[in-house]
């Protein structure tokens, strides 16, 4: 009698696979795009105007279709208005799913120090410059230049974090984006911030799905969570 083993385990799809790493890479792929994955969400192409600009001429930004809203009002700070003339933005393809950055973020609930936030990111696109050649240098700006906001603006410091531990995720340095993802958490209890829980489940998300949450910063996140809100409603979001 002879008896015959058969590997059940089902074979990775490749094409699904491909398309999970360009996501990662910062592709955008076509819609309908099949096996992207759970991070995978629409991009828009959303059209503005400005009064500076010549007549017929407008600037177009990729912003994730869930997102809408808050870039429409991040350009705003900059006097851009949206082109109702071209009706609702088209998904144009699937991009990376990610909260709502920095300055955005601070543009749309912070306006009056928008202009803080927009004077640093020219030093982040420094330090972004500098993160694959010279990661500790690069994380030892992003330390110091959080020493500087924390004096002055401490409320910008988790989406500051979180905005430079994307840069590591660029340059595929998992390990530097986790401890900054971590000093993001560490911010908000040390400054008394106010959490929104709905842009912290967002952002716990988007950098679960790239492999970039030490277990120790998702232990403590159970935990706090917990203690923010009640049980069925810790157990919802800690599962989403």
């Amino acid at each position: 009698m002879s008896t015959t083993t058969t590997n059940t385990t089902a074979a990775a799809d490749p094409a699904a696979e491909t398309a999970e790493l360009l996501l990662k890479a910062g592709a955008v792929l076509p819609n309908g795009t099949e096996g992207a994955g759970p991070s995978a969400v629409d991009l828009t192409a959303r059209t503005y105007r400005h009064p500076a600009l010549p007549d017929g001429r407008v600037v177009v930004r990729l912003a994730a279709a869930e997102l809408g809203p808050a870039e429409d009002l991040a350009a705003g700070f900059l006097g851009l208005v949206p082109d109702e003339a071209d009706g609702a933005p088209p998904v144009v393809g699937l991009g990376q799913r990610q909260a709502l950055g920095f300055p955005e973020w601070v543009l749309v609930h912070h306006p009056q120090d928008g202009h803080h936030a927009l004077a640093v990111v020219p030093e982040l696109d420094r330090i972004a410059r500098t993160a694959k050649t010279k990661p500790k240098a690069a994380l030892d700006a992003c330390h110091e230049l959080a020493g500087r906001l924390g004096a002055a603006v401490p409320h910008f410091l988790p989406v500051f974090y979180e905005q430079a531990a994307r840069v590591f995720l660029a340059v595929e340095n998992t390990t530097y984006a986790a401890q900054l993802f971590g000093r993001a958490r560490t911010s908000e209890a040390q400054h008394g911030l106010t959490v929104d829980e709905d842009r912290l489940d967002a952002v716990f998300l988007e950098f679960a799905l790239v492999g970039a949450l030490p277990v120790k910063v998702l232990t403590g996140y159970a935990r706090e969570l917990s203690a923010r809100v009640g049980p069925a409603e810790a157990l919802m979001r800690f599962r989403r």
